[in-house]
């Protein structure tokens, strides 16, 4: 009887925190339609081309008709072209003569035709992605001699009309050319433009591996079992496994080569070679490769199962290509659909494996995960090169012992004008974290900060820019889909100025408690968030904290948010913003009223004493006495 007095006595509380929370919410709403005039608006200011030399050709008249305009504008229907679409590509053209193909952004109209909605953001120049599908969409621009002859449709124009051209010559333009009903991939399935496997083609595949032989074992038989067509050998450089395991590995060659016999003898040769020196993930694959006597490499964890017999042809199709520079494949967690990699995209935050966790059973955005595709990095846990290739590159930087290693393999190979390629046709399963553990200790997160500064300090050019992820999807958040930068704004711009206060108060023991969930996506300094190319000079000296926290199994809306940070001499209380998180909204659809559990903010820092602070989040009810407190791994140095 108490309780039920009590509940009844907080739900007028309850209902009220939760009608100020919708409130709240309809305030921060942003609509696509106004954002995206908006936009073109400012792309096109201060242009008025002459439109009058380009010419208008529907997709269904190539071939039927002579082109007579110095641009001819290839779509698929006229009447859904964007009202200054013929302004936008003609402006690109007019200020560079470099530039002979040129393709857009489209959207779709809601049914009346009065509302854009579902806009969809390409790529720029993408040659691989182009072999798997048309994935410049329903208008494409062409000087008129850069257009083939005999071209039988709009994929066969686009394809024989770009192959050997750069990024200069093929541009994208943040502009939507196009409205339409609904999207729709053009020529998917098309297999008509696939690269050939080269021939005789044999790879080296370098594992590292020390004190895991069961777990390389099960990678081996499932290589040799599954691998056909392709010959390749194996090179293991091992960085101090015990004795014991050492004679475990060096038995396991015998029985793998046995195996291997069996199976058509795709396996030529295994080379096991002992280095005992600390784990550096560079190093050792580098010395793998001075091992490698093939013309491909592939570097492979062992913690890895092959599932597909045709992996490496589908990944040898692509490293055989002159343009090509790291393959990569999609990695599946094990015994799962459930994708753990489809390529790295380069935010803000740093690199990220898009559509991390979620299931591998339906078409995300722009079939980023079941087509082949370019991508600006690909995880070194399977990655596939030329041997020419990487070393010429100087191989993997052993500066990056551990952290981001692949990253600026990739990252130098786009900048010496190669393209990275995922391969999602193929899939391995992943045994993620088998190898060494999951660590999360201070010292860990510490030292990937400071790679990460490395890594943009090494490749300034590429802070917060992935030519394949589009300006307009958003940089400054960790989101694994894929979602529009309209939602969300900048980040910074949205950020409050706080003025630290030290509490007066003890937090309790009972308080701590793992349903306050926090996600710091940044913690230091301004300039680190800005990247070493937009920062000021006064950035350095001012902090940023963004990200989100909530109450797992709770209304949020009867929770008041506070960020902590603990030094030497105490803890200080911050207020924290409540700022719209779409991601939120969709990811933690089990969670109620969760969509305003992000902050964004800047502490005084003149208010803080010197020295190092933990940062955690307090949660106090606002209709009960609950309070709830957490600390997270990430520490401020002031």
């Amino acid at each position: 009887m108490l309780d039920t007095l009590k509940t009844l006595v907080k739900m007028p509380r309850i209902i009220w925190l939760d009608k100020k929370y919708k409130s709240e919410l309809d305030n921060q709403y942003v609509s696509y339609d106004a954002w995206i005039k908006q936009k073109e608006l400012e792309f096109l200011a201060g242009t008025e081309p002459n439109t009058n030399d380009i010419q208008v050709v529907e997709y269904g008249d190539i071939g039927k008709v002579k082109y007579v305009g110095d641009i001819i504008l290839f779509t698929t229907d006229r009447s859904k072209l964007a009202i200054r679409a013929l302004y936008a590509v003609v402006s690109v053209f007019n200020e560079d003569d470099n530039v002979k193909v040129v393709y857009g952004d489209e959207d779709e109209y809601n049914s009346n035709r009065t509302v854009r909605m579902n806009p969809l953001f390409r790529p720029e120049w993408s040659p691989d992605t182009l072999r798997s599908y048309m994935y410049m969409g329903n208008v494409v621009a062409m000087r008129k001699d850069a257009i083939p002859e005999g071209a039988s449709d709009i994929y066969e124009l686009v394809v024989k009309s770009t192959e050997g051209m750069s990024a200069e010559q093929v541009r994208h333009i943040d502009y939507v050319l196009y409205h339409n009903d609904y999207s729709k991939a053009l020529y998917l399935n098309d297999n008509r433009f696939a690269y050939d496997v080269p021939a005789d083609a044999k790879v080296s595949i370098v594992i590292p591996s020390k004190d895991n032989p069961d777990v390389l074992r099960q990678l081996l038989e499932s290589m040799v079992k599954m691998t056909t067509d392709v010959k390749y050998s194996v090179v293991i450089i091992d960085n101090g496994s015990s004795e014991t395991n050492q004679i475990k590995i060096k038995q396991m060659k015998v029985d793998i080569m046995s195996l291997s016999e069996a199976h058509g003898h795709r396996l030529e040769t295994i080379d096991y070679e002992v280095f005992p020196i600390e784990f550096n993930f560079s190093r050792m694959c580098n010395i793998g490769a001075s091992f490698a006597t093939n013309e491909y490499i592939l570097f492979l964890n062992d913690d890895m199962e092959i599932r597909d017999s045709k992996w490496l042809c589908k990944m040898l199709r692509y490293a055989g290509q002159d343009h090509v520079g790291a393959v990569g494949a999609k990695l599946l967690y094990p015994d799962s659909k459930m994708i753990q990699h489809v390529g790295i995209t380069n935010l803000r935050l740093g690199p990220v494996h898009k559509l991390q966790y979620k299931e591998d059973n339906h078409v995300y955005y722009d079939h980023v995960n079941d087509v082949d595709r370019n991508v600006l990095g690909v995880t070194g846990a399977c990655l596939m090169i030329r041997k020419t290739v990487f070393d010429d590159i100087g191989g993997f930087d052993e500066d990056f012992a551990v952290a981001f290693n692949d990253v600026d393999l990739c990252y130098a190979l786009y900048e010496a004008g190669y393209h990275n390629v995922v391969v999602n046709t193929t899939h391995l399963w992943h045994y993620e974290s088998l190898s060494r553990g999951d660590d999360e200790s201070k010292e860990k997160l510490e030292r990937l900060m400071s790679e990460r500064v490395r890594l943009y300090e090494k490749h300034p050019n590429l802070y917060a820019i992935d030519p394949y992820y589009h300006d307009y999807l958003t940089n400054d958040i960790l989101d694994s889909n894929y979602s529009y930068a309209y939602e969300y704004d900048d980040a910074v711009t949205r950020h409050i100025k706080v003025t630290p206060k030290k509490i007066g108060y003890t937090i309790k023991d009972e308080w701590y408690n793992e349903c306050l969930i926090i996600s710091l996506e940044q913690c230091g300094t301004l300039e680190y968030w800005l990247g070493p190319k937009k920062a000021k000079q006064s950035d350095k000296d001012k902090i940023y904290i963004g990200g989100y926290s909530f109450v797992a199994g709770s209304d949020n809306a009867c929770f008041d948010f506070k960020i902590l940070l603990k030094g030497a001499d105490g803890i200080y209380e911050l207020p924290a913003n409540k700022l719209y998180r779409p991601d939120l909204e969709i990811n933690l659809d089990v969670e109620e009223n969760a969509a305003l559990c992000g902050f964004s903010l800047m502490p005084e820092t003149d208010k803080l004493p010197k020295g190092d602070y933990q940062v955690g989040v307090i949660a106090r009810g606002k209709a009960s006495r609950l309070v709830l407190c957490r600390f997270t791994g990430r520490y401020l140095h002031l």
